[in-house]
This record gives C-alpha cells, sequence and structure tokens, in this order.
C-alpha cells in the first residue's frame, strides 16, 4: 500500500509538471453486493445490493495520442443488505428478528488506471478504463429499517472493524466505458460507468469460517481541466 501511495503522488506531481496532462474531479453513485465462497452461497443469495456514494480526483498523465495513465484519490464505499428471519450477530452488531440490515465499510481508494482514447471525428471521445486498485477500510456502519406502507430506518451502529478481524487493505479490478465532450480549449465534462471486482476477502463469516468480499457497478460523472 505504501510503494502504492508513493508511486501515485510521483505519478500525480509529475503529471502538474506535465503541461499536457489534466486534473479532474468525479461524483458518482452506484451499487455494491456481496459475493462469497460455496460455503457461504445459501446466505449470499439471500442478499441484495445497496446504494454507495464516491467521490474523488484523478490526474490524466498522456503517455500516447490515445493512451493515458490515470492516477487517483476517492473516497467510496462497498457493503451489502439482507433481511433477517432470525436474530443475528452481523459485523459485530445484535440485530433483531424481522428488520432489514445495510451494511456499509467507507474505503479510501487510489485506483491506478489506464485510459484508452478511441480516435474519433466527433465531438464527443469515447474511452475504456482498466486497471488496478488499491484501498483501505476507515470505517463502517450497520443501518436497520423496518418496512410496513414505507421504509422506516430504525438505529445505526459503528462497526468497531479491529473488534471484528476486518482486513482493512483492499485490492481490487476495475474496468469502465465513458465519453467525455471537450468544454472550450483545455476543459472537458465526462460520464462513465465502472465495474469494480474486490480480490480481496476482507472479513471471515464466525462459525463457517467462509471469507466474502464485494463487487459492485458505479455510474458518475465531472470535469476535467488543464492546470
Amino acid at each position: 500500500m505504501k510503494t502504492h501511495l508513493l508511486l501515485l503522488l510521483a505519478l500525480l506531481v509529475s503529471g502538474i509538471a506535465t503541461a499536457q496532462s489534466t486534473f479532474g474531479i468525479r461524483a458518482g453513485f452506484g451499487q455494491s453486493s456481496l459475493r462469497s465462497g460455496e460455503t457461504f452461497d445459501a446466505i449470499t443469495d439471500r442478499t441484495v445490493g445497496v446504494g454507495v456514494p464516491s467521490f474523488g480526483f484523478f490526474a490524466e498523465l498522456p503517455v500516447t495520442d490515445y493512451l493515458s495513465l490515470r492516477p487517483g484519490l476517492e473516497y467510496t464505499k462497498r457493503g451489502t443488505g439482507v433481511g433477517l428471519t432470525d436474530d443475528v450477530e452481523l459485523a459485530g452488531v445484535k440485530l433483531p428478528l424481522g428488520a432489514f440490515a445495510k451494511t456499509r465499510f467507507s474505503y479510501l481508494e487510489a485506483p491506478l488506471l489506464v485510459q484508452l482514447n478511441l480516435p474519433t471525428e466527433s465531438a464527443i471521445q469515447p474511452y475504456a478504463l482498466l486497471g488496478p486498485s488499491v484501498g483501505y477500510a476507515t470505517g463502517g456502519k450497520v443501518t436497520t429499517s423496518a418496512k410496513a406502507i414505507v421504509e422506516l430506518n430504525l438505529y445505526s451502529t459503528d462497526v468497531d472493524l479491529d473488534a471484528i478481524n476486518y482486513q482493512r487493505f483492499n485490492v481490487a479490478v476495475v474496468g469502465g466505458l465513458g465519453a467525455r465532450a471537450r468544454v472550450g480549449q483545455h476543459n472537458a465534462l465526462f460520464l462513465e460507468a465502472r465495474y469494480s471486482h474486490d480480490l480481496s476477502q476482507p472479513y471471515d463469516v464466525p462459525v463457517v469460517r467462509d471469507k466474502v468480499g464485494f463487487q459492485g457497478w458505479n455510474v458518475g460523472a465531472g470535469m476535467s481541466f488543464a492546470l
């Protein structure tokens, strides 16, 4: 993680020092869901995705006319939701029968993506993204709700990540497609969709001793501009 962040910082600094490089901000919203091994499949099938936000900034460092490196720093979340048919303990939090629980973990992410800019004659340029992302979990929260005519939040409880032996460092593979439109000579607006698949398994489920991780998609928009 330290080596990755140092490399990321070096790329950002070199990008700022390069006239052709651009800087951008991105905000997005998507859905995160649980994935697991075979032992936990019966439980995983009962879970649903939960909405998760993201926000961050990046630098686009041209390598060729059509290929760029895109390091960045982002704040995002991962999680899942499940309806409870019994009293259970989830992430160290005791939850009552009949409630619906949404668990979200906050992450500071450092993606290092390769961006392929597809050649086009139009004002809108499509592109593709692919690369690794290293993250660190900064906290977690379990929100329980009950459904009557509308969904009512009952209470939220912070998760002690150290108490449940949660692995804070995370490695994921990120892929996506997007398009950008120039606004002026050096600025551009963009819209993109990403899919993220965690390679790490941060949490050992008690008793069954199965490891679970996350996957999800995210749609984001933002603006890039030359410094």
